[in-house]
């Protein structure tokens, strides 16, 4: 399960000057900050069977790392989102998986995505819903991450920050915007940081996922789980 907050940032001149200001930069774990090339790209069928049952496969390059991603949508309100997901290292360009507009191979991400013995029948029916059809490229997200692990009362979280670009059915977006994931404890801590974010910088929550954004973009619909604003 993902548990995250995300805010919208693009209103502020830097993002980057929030690790910098002295009330967060204390919660910030030493040495654990990263920088990551994003580039994450999304697939479906032809006519958005995926989007529509509100799931979603993606694509991701993350530096020099590829991960191939199925999330199953849940509703979203005040920034907090709350999704499925089931995730593959990918060894190399010539992995079963790496090239799913050939197809997926279904049998392959069940065997890698899920532990022996602990089959999960959602991850099998979500598959199967493109079983044997063609997948297209719908959309695109660039961006750099700057993250951070960062803790708050009992709670450990990533903090994420993220510049780049949404990519669309041939439009584009800027994007920018900060993100607090959930690693371990308790999601109260995790709201309540990122309320205390918001009123801080004067971030708005965001109630629809990067892709939704990107969907919106390209012309396709979202799926049901995700707001229509």
């Amino acid at each position: 399960m993902e548990t995250e907050i995300k805010l919208n940032a693009s209103e502020l001149q830097d993002v980057n000057a929030i690790v910098d200001d002295p009330w967060l930069s204390i919660l910030l774990m030493p040495d654990s900050a990263q920088q990551i090339a994003m580039d994450s790209r999304y697939f479906d069928t032809p006519d958005g069977l995926l989007a529509a049952s509100g799931h979603a496969l993606r694509l991701r390059t993350e530096n020099e790392c590829r991960i191939m991603t199925v999330k199953s949508g849940g509703p979203s309100g005040d920034g907090l989102h709350q999704r499925l997901e089931w995730s593959v290292e990918l060894e190399d360009d010539d992995d079963s998986l790496a090239h799913p507009e050939r197809g997926l191979e279904i049998d392959a991400f069940m065997k890698r995505a899920v532990s022996e013995g602990d089959p999960d029948e959602l991850l099998y029916d979500i598959l199967h819903l493109v079983a044997g059809q063609p997948l297209v490229e719908v959309c695109q997200i660039v961006f750099t991450r700057r993250a951070f692990d960062i803790g708050f009362g009992d709670t450990l979280m990533e903090l994420a920050l993220d510049e780049g670009e949404l990519r669309g059915g041939g439009n584009r977006a800027p994007l920018c915007e900060v993100e607090l994931e959930l690693r371990e404890g308790d999601a109260r801590d995790l709201v309540a940081l990122g309320e205390e974010l918001a009123t801080r910088f004067g971030l708005i929550p965001e109630n629809r996922s990067k892709l939704a954004r990107c969907l919106q973009l390209a012309g396709r619909s979202a799926g049901p789980d995700e707001p229509d604003r």
